[in-house]
């Protein structure tokens, strides 16, 4: 396969709280060049959400 014809992608992680409807608790963006992941200009960024994780949800996370 020939990754170097693949176009730019920027590949979006989102995660929640577990509310419903569900509070932002992280954000990761990883730009995708040529078919492999650019980690030098990715990153990741946490939020404080306004209510508190659901038992489902820390499961999950840990």
């Amino acid at each position: 396969m020939d990754f170097a014809s693949w176009p730019a992608l920027l590949v979006v992680d989102v995660e929640g709280n577990g509310a419903d409807p569900p509070d932002l608790v992280e954000v990761t963006l990883v730009p995708v060049r040529e078919g492999r992941p650019d980690e030098g200009t990715g990153g990741a960024w946490l939020t404080q959400p306004r209510r508190p994780f659901t038992p489902f949800a820390a499961e999950c996370t840990g």
